[in-house]
């Protein structure tokens, strides 16, 4: 008497596990890659805003006619940086943690109204 049984073996039971083991080995680095990435392209935004902010600073100076130079806080203020925690900025930089990922922007080139605009980069990143 053949009885009608329904369910999974234990052999099909173990391949889907493995399946599943093997699809997670690869997720999770990419995982990993993805959100570095997303870090990176977030505090690419910020710096663009802080570059922003700085020429915009300058510009309101040098029309102002308020020459000599300005510290870093002048410029964090202007930015309006959201999304990330904004530590207290220096004379000359600022770090930024986006997502668990420090980054700290210094002026590269300290700005002086009206003769020199400051730079600013990030301090690991040379491409940026």
């Amino acid at each position: 008497m053949i009885r009608n049984q329904k369910g999974f073996t234990l052999i099909e039971l173990v391949i889907i596990i493995v399946i599943i083991g093997i699809l997670a080995a690869v997720a999770i680095p990419k995982y990993i890659d993805l959100t570095q990435g997303a870090a990176d392209g977030t505090a690419r935004g910020i710096l663009g805003a802080l570059r922003s902010a700085n020429s915009l600073f300058f510009a309101q100076n040098l029309i102002g006619g308020t020459n000599g130079g300005y510290p870093m806080t002048s410029v964090v203020n202007n930015a309006q940086i959201q999304g990330a925690t904004v530590g207290t900025p220096a004379t000359s930089s600022v770090t930024v943690v986006v997502s668990g990922y420090t980054y700290t922007f210094t002026f590269v080139t300290s700005p002086v109204v009206p003769t020199t605009i400051g730079a600013i980069g990030e301090s690991t990143k040379t491409t940026w």
